[in-house]
């Protein structure tokens, strides 16, 4: 019989999670300053990318309906990765369209969950669009794959640190949080990577405040009330819209942070804050809400402990953006304080373990905690920063990343914040039966970057 492996409980609660018209799929484009010719991606992905065994991989479920990843023994490359070219005029709508419809695709449940495409007429160059379950990895996880791809991983610099060497030359440390996989499958086995969890809440120099918190923020948690009624949120659809931001300078988002003594994050999501003030203007909605509220990925698994299997190491934060407030400097003041707060919380720790419980758990018991968390955040955004200067990639230097995050649970807006090379882009998804024009979002986020780099001397 062929080797299975288990899902972990988080791998397989955000498999859970997907459904017709939200299907957990991560989006990411890599675009060229020169074409790549698809004979070398083929050969590229042959020897990289497959070294990497969720991408060869299929979920299969055993008789007690438990899922698990098995060698997909019909794998072809070819069914995976596609070369296709824009229709005329080969323009940005264009290369949105293709991006938008193929998040409207479903990934073939029975073989590994990804697709890719090289898509002649997109960018200076070309460009390689790929999808990717949630359920294979995180955003971080997928930073380790980017490296695992490039021609010269030990060249690249991230600002957070060197990940660890790619498959074929190690996989690193194990995990500092258990992440219910294996095959401790009874209640006592569960009980005890929740325990693990527990113990991650209490290590550190912050251990006893924040294991003090821990039930009142869970409480907190399980009694959010729903977010206001603008066009933001409602009922999702499969129809998807995409959009992304030109390049915004990293030096000037540094910059800002010093005039308003933030670090890079708290501006990105004061610009945030502020991109959804002007796009709730704009719609005439914004006396319906002081505040909106997102859900921020916190990564949870040091860089340097990522390894070939990647998955899911993240939790989640809960982040009250104050659109409400006239002023920039007021907002970015009330943002960093909010975030702070959050730093000190528990809060990431308890939603990954509730990820890793309800993945463990029959799927009734995780749907009953979903829906507890169903249109409780207007937006999901995602902050990672990527390699600091240009890399090769089959002898190619990629020009520019981007990426977009799926909605969930009622949010109609992803924003994926993604630094590369010295610039910024925040990709922004909708869908399109709530946000139809996500451009107004992307004009409305360079118009606050705008109003914030008119202020700094």
């Amino acid at each position: 019989m062929t080797e299975r492996e288990r899902l972990s409980g988080p791998d397989n609660a955000w498999l859970r999670l997907g459904e017709r018209t939200n299907q957990m799929v991560i989006t990411g484009v890599v675009v060229f300053d020169e074409a790549i010719e698809f004979d070398r991606l083929e050969r590229k992905f042959d020897e990289t990318l497959l070294s990497f065994d969720r991408f060869t991989q299929r979920i299969v479920y055993d008789a007690l309906g438990r899922p698990k990843w098995e060698e997909d023994p019909e794998f072809a490359l070819e069914s995976h990765l596609h070369h296709v070219a824009l229709p005329e005029p080969q323009d940005k709508e264009t290369f949105e369209e293709f991006v938008a419809g193929q998040m409207a695709t479903q990934l073939h449940p029975e073989m590994p969950l990804w697709q890719a495409y090289l898509v002649e007429g997109a960018g200076d160059g070309n460009a390689l669009v790929m999808r990717i379950h949630h359920s294979i990895a995180d955003g971080f996880a997928l930073i380790y794959l980017l490296l695992g791809l490039a021609d010269d991983p030990s060249e690249i610099d991230l600002p957070i640190g060197n990940l660890p060497d790619p498959p074929d030359v190690g996989e690193g440390d194990p995990p500092d949080i258990d992440d219910g996989g294996g095959s401790r499958d009874d209640a006592r086995g569960l009980r005890e990577r929740a325990s693990g969890v527990v113990d991650a809440v209490k290590g550190g120099g912050r251990a006893a405040a924040m294991a003090g918190k821990a039930p009142l923020t869970l409480a907190d948690l399980l009694t959010m009330d729903e977010e206001p009624d603008t066009s933001l949120v409602g009922e999702l659809g499969v129809p998807k819209r995409v959009a992304w931001t030109q390049p915004i300078d990293l030096d000037v988002i540094e910059a800002i942070g010093e005039e308003y003594d933030g670090t890079i994050n708290d501006v990105l999501m004061a610009v945030t804050a502020g991109g959804l003030r002007r796009y709730l203007q704009r719609e005439e909605e914004l006396e319906l809400a002081e505040d909106l509220r997102v859900t921020v990925p916190v990564n949870l698994k040091p860089l340097d402990r990522r390894t070939a299997d990647l998955g899911n190491y993240f939790g989640l934060v809960y982040l009250e953006l104050p659109v409400g407030i006239a002023s920039p400097r007021d907002r970015l003041q009330t943002v960093k304080s909010r975030m702070d707060d959050l730093k000190r919380s528990p809060q990431a720790f308890l939603i990954y373990a509730l990820l890793l419980a309800g993945g463990n758990l029959p799927k009734p018991v995780q749907d009953l905690v979903e829906r507890r968390f169903h249109d409780r955040a207007t937006a999901v955004v995602t902050n990672v920063p990527g390699p600091t200067d240009s890399f090769t990639f089959a002898g190619e230097e990629v020009e520019d990343i981007f990426f977009w995050v799926p909605q969930s649970m009622g949010a109609g807006v992803g924003l994926s914040i993604f630094s590369y090379d010295g610039s910024v882009r925040i990709g922004v998804a909708t869908d399109a039966g709530l946000v139809s024009d996500p451009e107004a979002l992307v004009d409305a986020l360079r118009a606050e970057v705008d109003a914030f780099e008119s202020n700094v001397e």
